[in-house]
């Protein structure tokens, strides 16, 4: 997990939305983390695997990346990536790419 960045006692909250098959594995559709500043969208996914452990191995791989089959979208736009810093008041959406057919 990522250590604050030298700025004593500063935090951030960001809410966590999932979507199916993350929101059959948490029984919710939201979850609110609070994190030191300077932490990771990892380090909310490794927060959400303590939290959820029918999460691991679903938002992480073991070289700690987000999988080819996990959508993170960050406040509803930008796809997020592990390593991207949380801002306080981000939305972190959790989904699966949606196939046609």
């Amino acid at each position: 997990m990522s250590q604050s960045n030298g700025e004593s006692g500063e935090r951030v909250t960001v809410e966590l939305t999932f979507y199916a098959p993350f929101r059959d594995a948490t029984d919710r559709k939201t979850v609110e983390q609070t994190h030191p500043r300077g932490a990771s969208v990892g380090d909310a996914l490794a927060r959400a695997v303590e939290t959820y452990p029918d999460l691991d191995g679903k938002l992480l791989d073991d070289a700690g990346r987000i999988p080819d089959g996990v959508r993170i979208l960050r406040n509803g736009r930008a796809r997020a990536e592990a390593d991207a810093r949380l801002e306080d008041g981000d939305e972190l959406s959790f989904t699966t790419p949606i196939h046609g057919g």
